[in-house]
């Protein structure tokens, strides 16, 4: 039997069924059509397309550069699009050398890591050779490469037929909504009046345009995956007006988008996958429909607008002092400036996002400091908007619907221009020990009982109404204090154990001035900087071990009765003492003390954290972090009574400041 080779669609079905021949651009291919001449059909097709493209048109679209581009250190633009033409390929950081054959369904890795497949064909190299061409040198080699590999892939990559968005190797339908949204449309830009793009390789390439847009409008998928899709589909709508079903996919892309904005959206703009990244990409998505839009006079929904203004706002609120995102569920610690600085022509009016996108150059810093996500379920507390800024998060977030982390409760610290205390981060999405890790809770900084992990993945159910309802978060945002709390009672371990119940309070002293010491206040000179106290309380009517988790961006830390103290900060513990130990680079028994500090296989860190065991039943653990090399508090008391709401600080230089959770919570001006 003849092997089958793309695209699907024969010149009959294509010529006779796709396209709108009574246009009046079309009238030469209709003719020939009518004729039965498919070759003379082919050329006067190939022809149409080249004179009707509008590339001044589509070139006004802010470029963006192509994702997951991977290079070797020193490696310049040029010198990667060189190596590209020799059909040397690097998807997922794992480099392969095809030569002048490249097997669209290989894969390199050494466990077989599904993602290098799947990324391959997002075709990101496409787009460079084009960006290098346009940009750099107009070497007709880029050309050249890109339609070799075009026809390559096309021939090989088979459309499928009635087979779910999710699966096969190269037409999942995330891949089809960045190939025909983001890197085709660029390459076919660059390149169709090339000599390399010949007859064939464009009416081949408009053939699987139509394939990837029937793909998308009838086995697209969910939550971020759609919005890709859509944007895809809509990329295809507006700029192939010779399809019969372009209004058609028009309407259907633009409808769906605009219902997702309500679906996906919480009221304070954080999208429901609760992912720093994540979060962008759909963002990101919705910006590359409206651009293309405006560019071609197509009007968009002003909700579009609207909803997403709100979404780009989140980046201003949740960035940490050095402009970076904290990188919650599978989010990465990226420069919010880079999400922000795309969008910033559809948003002319926001000095705040001009302030961030410009790296705090231009623009204007907001007024507030401090911000909720009532919604979501975050508090960002700050001190203000310098670079040595003390910042800290409460994350109180339902579970999410995609990408989560068994992370509730967990919270991070930005000070002395660092994030000390961080977490796990984000891994390559294999089946390995360190993505375990990351998931688990154990990389995070909250609490495990008995050994076990919270665990809200088995049973979890997202509903749609709960995009309208708030976290169960009570927050306060004063001018001396913040506050946040939030409660944990899902489950722990394998059998979803609920015989615990995990509260815990942040309290950000913004202004420790205002606390009271024996025999006065410190001196002007004496007074320190902004700190936090977390008291976690935990109940049962049984006893429990709990161990308190603190992953530290540090390089050595010391440990004392009751308290850590490294170059930034010190830790106090109310629970001098409990079992303290300093874990890094663990593998057995379980994974503990490492960072993952890039996505991809093998990107990862041995790095300190702090285990903290204590037995009993119901207890009230106090922490205080005081970031800073001189910071005068030395050590910290508290019953272990849950009722108990008392906190005695002891000074190096021997006094008492005692405070009460009762006044903290006062001088944050209670929201619930």
């Amino acid at each position: 039997m003849e092997e089958i080779k793309g695209p699907r669609l024969t010149d009959e079905q294509f010529f006779g069924e796709c396209l709108d021949l009574n246009q009046e651009d079309l009238k030469e291919v209709g003719a020939w059509v009518k004729q039965r001449d498919y070759g003379k059909a082919r050329h006067a097709f190939a022809e149409h397309v080249r004179e009707s493209l509008q590339p001044d048109r589509f070139f006004t679209i802010p470029f963006e550069w192509p994702e997951n581009i991977f290079f070797y250190p020193g490696e310049s633009e040029e010198e990667i699009a060189d190596r590209v033409c020799t059909g040397e390929l690097i998807s997922c950081g794992t480099p392969c050398k095809f030569g002048d054959h490249v097997d669209w369904f290989a894969n390199p890795t050494y466990n077989k890591y599904a993602e290098w497949t799947w990324q391959l064909s997002r075709h990101n190299e496409w787009k460079h050779l084009a960006y290098v061409y346009r940009n750099v040198k107009k070497d007709e080699r880029y050309a050249k490469a890109c339609a070799d590999f075009f026809q390559s892939w096309v021939r090989q990559a088979l459309c499928p037929g009635d087979v779910p968005g999710n699966e096969t190797k190269c037409w999942r339908t995330i891949e089809c909504g960045i190939r025909m949204g983001a890197t085709w449309p660029y390459a076919l830009h660059t390149f169709y009046q090339t000599p390399y793009f010949t007859d064939d390789v464009l009416v081949d390439w408009y053939k699987s345009l139509w394939e990837h847009g029937n793909r998308m409008q009838y086995h697209h998928w969910i939550n971020n995956w759609l919005i890709m899709e859509m944007n895809g589909l809509a990329h295809i709508a507006i700029l192939c007006p010779e399809f019969i079903k372009a209004e058609e996919w028009l309407a259907f892309s633009f409808d769906r988008l605009e219902k997702e904005l309500k679906r996906q959206f919480y009221p304070d703009g954080f999208q429901f996958e609760l992912s720093t990244n994540y979060h962008d990409v759909v963002i990101k998505n919705y910006q590359r429909t409206i651009q293309l839009a405006l560019a071609y006079g197509v009007k968009v929904p002003d909700s579009f607008m609207d909803v997403l203004e709100n979404a780009v706002r989140f980046y201003v609120k949740i960035m940490m002092p050095d402009g970076t995102t904290p990188d919650l569920n599978d989010g990465r610690r990226r420069d919010a400036a880079t999400f922000i600085a795309p969008k910033l022509g559809l948003y002319p009016n926001r000095s705040d996002f001009e302030w961030v996108a410009s790296h705090k150059e231009r623009g204007e810093k907001p007024e507030y400091t401090s911000a909720a996500f009532p919604w979501s379920g975050y508090l960002v507390m700050r001190s203000g908007w310098e670079s040595n800024a003390v910042w800290g998060l409460l994350d109180a977030a339902p579970f999410g619907t995609g990408h989560q982390h068994e992370d509730k409760l967990s919270f991070l610290l930005f000070a002395e221009g660092k994030l000390l205390v961080t977490e796990g981060g984000n891994y390559a999405y294999d089946d390995s020990e360190m993505r375990r890790y990351v998931l688990s809770t154990r990389s995070h900084n909250t609490i495990r009982v008995d050994g076990m992990d919270q665990n809200r993945r088995s049973t979890y159910q997202w509903k749609e109404e709960d995009i309208g309802k708030k976290a169960d978060m009570t927050y306060g945002i004063g001018e001396a204090v913040d506050y946040a709390s939030g409660v944990y009672d899902e489950g722990y371990g394998p059998d979803q154990d609920r015989s615990v119940t995990h509260r815990r309070v942040v309290y950000f002293i913004k202004k420790p001035e205002i606390l009271e010491i024996e025999e006065g206040t410190l001196p002007e000179w004496q007074k320190w900087s902004p700190f936090f106290i977390v008291v976690d309380r935990l109940t049962s009517e049984q006893e429990h071990t709990y161990e308190s988790l603190w992953h530290l961006d540090t390089r050595e830390v010391q440990l004392k009765k009751g308290c850590a103290k490294m170059k930034e900060m010190t830790i106090c513990s109310s629970m001098p003492d409990a079992e303290t130990t300093i874990i890094c680079g663990q593998e057995t028994p379980e994974w503990q003390g490492y960072y993952a500090y890039g996505g991809n296989q093998g990107e990862y860190v041995a790095a300190p954290t702090i285990s903290q065991k204590v037995r009993g039943s119901d207890i009230r653990m106090v922490t205080v972090f005081c970031p800073g090399q001189s910071h005068p508090i030395c050590s910290v008391k508290a019953s272990d009574q849950i009722q108990e709401t008392g906190i005695e600080l002891t000074l190096k230089d021997g006094r008492v400041c005692r405070l009460d959770e009762m006044d903290l919570t006062a001088g944050g001006h209670s929201v619930s």
